[in-house]
């Protein structure tokens, strides 16, 4: 079994969090997007893996090298001219000599890939695509399929008077290895708008599974604050570094918290972090590795990134540090983004409030080595922490 994740894209609805960022490459619990897709990958037992790279392919194959660290084999196929979602499908045609899995290097998932595999020889198929429901399809393509699975038609990106279904392609594919003959040399070619058509017209065993567990399309800076939500919540299985030391506590190693900090869990403090004296973590605090938050400072419902600092009686609220941030003593952040840029100052982007995900209370006090660490349940909004 192999697999081709797909890792080329910029990611401009993350920007400014990929201005000097390949998309695959930002931190989901201090370990890329990517990372999390290896896992993965591995845990169904696919270790030959290639990564199509275009945007800071430097970036990726610097920290992945080989894939020693992750026990699997990675190859790289970079490409200088973009050729479409499965164009450069072709020039890997003698690398792929089995049946192999096409995923995005920047979705979240933890799929049953095992599962859906069984399901694509049980039906002998050429080519299966794994479904998802979403609440708004019309930024994905829409799928219907017969009762044994085949799909009978799809619609890419559909207007409100043209939705059918929400349920929707994932991106996610099994495929034969005879399908890569089906695209042509040197050309851009989609899979939806040009190869699945194709497999339609031509009445081939295509199929779709709905397939069990989580996927999310981090698109937007909301989404990929959420997906640290899901993950501390248990709506998606991901490796998150650290000892979880309690419910809902991950800290990692050699991190520093002063018995006088207040913590609210769900959150995450990364390996090497100092949290000083009278420092407030809430509920959805994700602190990444070797980051400082000074005495007095409130987080909540917020991604710090690593080796960022926040500064004595500051608060963040439902925002975003970008690696490397130093926000001064004093400030208020909420809904917002923020990144250094090459020259030290910021670059700055809102984030849109309205896809917030809920946030638990119904306090209950627990002890952990001297540490009071709160644990919640319902629905109320994160800025109590500071009441």
């Amino acid at each position: 079994m192999q697999a081709v994740i797909l890792a080329g894209g910029k990611g401009t609805r993350l920007h400014p969090l990929t201005s000097s960022t390949p998309k695959p490459m930002v931190n989901l619990f201090d370990k890329p997007v990517l990372e999390h897709t290896i896992e993965l990958l591995k845990q169904h037992g696919i270790r030959d893996i290639v990564i199509t790279l275009a945007y800071k392919a430097d970036q990726i194959i610097n920290y992945f090298g080989g894939g020693t660290k992750w026990g699997v084999n990675i190859q790289y196929a970079l490409e200088d001219v973009p050729k479409g979602t499965a164009g450069g499908l072709r020039s890997l045609q003698p690398v792929l000599s089995n049946t192999f899995v096409v995923i995005s290097g920047d979705a979240v998932t933890d799929f049953d890939l095992s599962s859906a595999l069984s399901f694509h020889r049980q039906k002998s198929a050429i080519a299966t695509m794994l479904l998802y429901s979403v609440d708004d399809p019309s930024q994905f393509g829409i799928v219907e399929t017969q009762p044994d699975g085949k799909i009978q038609r799809f619609l890419e990106k559909p207007k409100p008077t043209e939705t059918f279904t929400n349920t929707v392609n994932t991106g996610i594919y099994i495929l034969e290895p005879e399908l890569i003959n089906w695209i042509p040399f040197e050309t851009v070619y989609d899979f939806s708008r040009d190869l699945f058509p194709r497999l339609l017209q031509n009445q081939e065993p295509f199929y779709a599974v709905r397939a069990e567990g989580y996927w999310c399309d981090v698109g937007n800076l909301a989404q990929y604050r959420n997906v640290h939500f899901d993950a501390m919540t248990g709506k998606v299985k991901l490796n998150i570094p650290g000892a979880q030391v309690t419910d809902g506590l991950w800290l990692g190693q050699d991190a520093s918290v002063h018995p006088s900090v207040r913590l609210v869990s769900p959150l995450y403090v990364g390996s090497g972090t100092c949290i000083e004296k009278d420092a407030e973590l809430g509920r959805f605090a994700v602190v990444g590795n070797m980051s400082l938050i000074r005495e007095k400072a409130q987080v909540a419902q917020s991604v710090i990134g690593a080796r960022t600092m926040v500064g004595q009686n500051s608060q963040v609220f439902g925002s975003v540090l970008g690696n490397g941030y130093r926000l001064a003593d004093g400030r208020h952040l909420d809904d917002e983004i923020v990144v250094p840029d090459d020259s030290s100052s910021e670059l700055r982007a809102d984030i849109d409030s309205r896809h917030l995900s809920p946030v638990l209370t119904d306090s209950q006090v627990i002890a952990w080595s001297g540490l009071e660490v709160l644990r919640l349940a319902n629905m109320e909004s994160s800025r109590a922490l500071a009441a």
